[in-house]
């Protein structure tokens, strides 16, 4: 990514961001490219914005997911935001858009503020001057309404993949994406769901799965798409 000279921030009084991450370390490895790559444009190149990442092991959230245990993957975010709070973090951010399922539990752990990647998602459709998002994530978050009722309350107009195309989605994300796999296959089907929520009146696409953006890295897509953790990783830096 090119880097431009237009403007000089100093970091030094930056708040410290803190990172819940390790879920998956792909998606971790995106969030830390790219706090590097947004800084690298509106400051000199050898600023570097100041992160604590706390990286899990996603064995044991994955376990917990299968088992429908999500107070004790709230256990396990609360107990890494507690770190990272006394590690000096200012602020934090959960860095997968599941897990955003124990939002409340981070939140309440600390008393710093933990931005929602849902407000991030939400700024950036208002800036889009649009209304209407098709939800793209795993199962557990196109099943569950605490995503969707979120943007709802906002006024936006949520479309999910039909039940057999979510399972689709989940599989991708869990049997390939998270292992650094991007096939020619799972991208060729992830675009196809994506057009037909589109075409069932999901405006813009939203990749609210971190790893979703390997999919379209690079690539030309025919419409218009909002990366959750791009717009996420903007509003920690902004903070």
């Amino acid at each position: 990514m090119a880097r431009s000279k237009r403007s000089t921030v100093s970091f030094g009084a930056m708040k410290r961001i803190g990172l819940i991450g390790g879920m998956s370390w792909e998606s971790t490895r995106t969030y830390y490219s790219l706090f590097n790559e947004v800084t690298a444009l509106t400051s000199d190149p050898w600023v570097q914005p100041r992160l604590l990442i706390d990286s899990l092991d996603f064995r044991e959230i994955v376990d917990l997911q299968n088992a429908g245990d999500w107070r004790g993957t709230g256990e396990i975010l609360a107990d890494s935001a507690r770190r990272l709070e006394a590690g000096g973090a200012t602020v934090l951010g959960i860095g997968a858009n599941t897990m955003h399922m124990n939002y409340d539990d981070v939140s309440g752990a600390v008393s710093i503020p933990v931005l929602d990647v849902r407000e991030a998602i939400v700024a950036r459709l208002e800036a889009m001057n649009a209304n209407s998002l098709s939800l793209l994530g795993t199962r557990y978050l196109m099943e569950s309404d605490f995503y969707s009722e979120y943007l709802e309350r906002r006024g936006v107009v949520v479309v999910k993949p039909l039940e057999d195309e979510a399972q689709e989605l989940h599989d991708m994300i869990y049997g390939e994406l998270t292992q650094g796999v991007v096939s020619d296959r799972a991208r060729g089907r992830f675009l196809e769901i994506a057009q037909g929520c589109r075409e069932r009146g999901g405006q813009v696409v939203g990749l609210c799965c971190t790893e979703f953006g390997m999919f379209v890295q690079g690539q030309d897509v025919p419409w218009a798409y909002i990366d959750s953790t791009d717009v996420h990783v903007r509003a920690l830096l902004e903070f």
